[in-house]
């Protein structure tokens, strides 16, 4: 089951609630796929990194 775009998450990165959507976009921007002038609020990459890998709230198995 996928996780729904408005799902809300405590975000580490952004110290706020999150929707799914947004926390994808920030995955994007990881991953060279997306550039970070498209988001509203910007971050710093490397602290994303940390802090993402160890979150993986963007991450959706098959049992969720």
């Amino acid at each position: 089951m996928a996780r729904s775009p408005i799902a809300t998450h405590a975000c580490p990165l952004y110290n706020r609630d999150v929707t799914w959507s947004e926390c994808c976009e920030v995955q994007e921007v990881r991953e060279d796929e997306m550039e970070l002038k498209w988001l509203r609020e910007p971050f710093d990459r490397a602290q994303a990194d940390e802090i993402c890998t160890r979150c993986r709230w963007y991450v959706v198995s098959k049992g969720e």
